[in-house]
Formats: C-alpha cells, sequence, structure tokens
C-alpha cells in the first residue's frame, strides 16, 4: 500500500512534493521562449568555409554541450518552481522576469567563456603571447569576476523565489516535506552566491598569472549541493515517516 501511494505520487510530480502547477501558464510559455532563444543564440555559428575548420569544430561542440547543461540546469529548476507551487502573484512575476534577463545577457558571453576555455585545456595556452590573442593574464580577473557574479545573481534570484514560495507556505498547504525540500533549494542558492563571492576574492587576490585558476573553486558546487541535499532528504523522510507526507 505504501509502495502504490509513493508511486502514486512520483508520476504526479516528485516525492516530497505535490505538484500544484498542471496546466502550463503564459507565464511559462514566455520562459520556455526565452530559453529556446538562449539556446538558439549559444548554439548559433558561421557555417564552416573549409574542411579544416569542420574539423575544428570538435570543441565548439564541446563548449556548446557545456553551455546547454547549464542552461538546461537552469530550466530545470525553473520548470520544478513553477509545478511545484504555481505561483503567479508580482514578486514571482519580477524575479522570474531578471532570472530570463540574466539568461538572454548572458547567453553570448557563457558561449565565449565556454569556448575559450575548452580551446585553453585542449591546445595550451600557457604563455601571454598565445593567451593574448583573447585576452591578457590581467583581464582574467575581471572575466572571472562577470561570470561568478552573473551565477551568483542567476542562482540567488531563484533562492529568493523559493524564500517567496515559503513565505506562502500557509496559503500553498505545503506539507513539513515539502517545506524541507523548500529550504534545500534557498541553502543551495546562498551557497552558490558564497561560491561565487570566494571565486572573485581569489581573482583579485591572486596574481595575474593565477587568477584563470579562481574559478576552481567552482569545484565545490557538487560536493556542497550534495551535502546539502543528503541533510534535506533525511529531514524530509523523518517528517514523512511521522505522518508530515503528501496527500
Amino acid at each position: 500500500m505504501e509502495t502504490d501511494q509513493k508511486q502514486k505520487r512520483s508520476l504526479r510530480g516528485e516525492r516530497f512534493f505535490r505538484w500544484r502547477g498542471r496546466d502550463v501558464s503564459r507565464v511559462e510559455n514566455l520562459s520556455d521562449i526565452v530559453f529556446a532563444l538562449s539556446l538558439t543564440l549559444i548554439v548559433a555559428s558561421a557555417v564552416p568555409a573549409s574542411f579544416a575548420e569542420l574539423q575544428a569544430l570538435w570543441r565548439e561542440f564541446i563548449a556548446v554541450g557545456v553551455c546547454f547543461a547549464l542552461v538546461l540546469l537552469i530550466w530545470s529548476k525553473h520548470h520544478a518552481y513553477f509545478r511545484r507551487y504555481d505561483l503567479e502573484d508580482g514578486t514571482t512575476l519580477f524575479l522570474n522576469s531578471a532570472v530570463l534577463f540574466l539568461i538572454m545577457v548572458f547567453a553570448y558571453p557563457l558561449k565565449f567563456l565556454a569556448t575559450f576555455l575548452v580551446t585553453f585545456f585542449t591546445r595550451g595556452y600557457t604563455s601571454g603571447e598565445q593567451i593574448g590573442a583573447v585576452m591578457t593574464f590581467e583581464q582574467t580577473g575581471m572575466m572571472v569576476t562577470i561570470y561568478a557574479a552573473g551565477y551568483a545573481a542567476v542562482f540567488g534570484l531563484f533562492a529568493l523565489l523559493y524564500a517567496h514560495a515559503l513565505r506562502r507556505a500557509d496559503v500553498l498547504e505545503l506539507s513539513e516535506p515539502e517545506k524541507e525540500m523548500t529550504r534545500l533549494e534557498v541553502r543551495q542558492g546562498v551557497a552558490a552566491v558564497v561560491i561565487s563571492m570566494a571565486a572573485i576574492a581569489l581573482a583579485w587576490i591572486f596574481p595575474a598569472h593565477l587568477t584563470p585558476f579562481a574559478g576552481g573553486v567552482y569545484f565545490l558546487i557538487g560536493p556542497v549541493m550534495a551535502w546539502l541535499s543528503s541533510r534535506a532528504r533525511k529531514r524530509a523522510e523523518t517528517y514523512e515517516a511521522a505522518g508530515g507526507a503528501v496527500s
């Protein structure tokens, strides 16, 4: 019986969430258009004029894959938010609009960064002359600052969106497991902001030739998010076992 209930919850949403959003709203339609346009801008490139240029496209394929993965991650968080809460109030519309604006603004810069990094690690920009064709080492500190600020802004806005949903918990009739998983999204957003601020600080502390490695702090994202998720799921399971399961 318990297994059947879990399967039913899984079919209509997630284990710890009852999806409140069923129909795709106009807000989501607009959002999907923006995401699709951003992906188009990322994928778009000049047609190869020779076979040698065609062979060199493998680096661009990798760069596009990295961009696609990041945009898909943001889209999945966006999709889950509207399925979970189905909020369309003024605060949600404002924060959602800010997220969409940042996605549009960072489409080309994201493609530039991904292409640069793939080329950097596969071709070997080791000297000032080589990297100078794209940027100088003195400019990498500003580059890290710009991208880290953009990353922090996007996931900081998601933290605000989920914090807003948490404030509407009574109206939304969120169960205790749902509240805990909502808090998880807020904590993960805050963690993304903190890690981004650390990257910016390191970019300005490190000597010019080491500033590209300031972005290495983002390798903490995976372990930190997994740790926060593990703790939240254990608490949600405790609430569920105590009778706070989603109805």
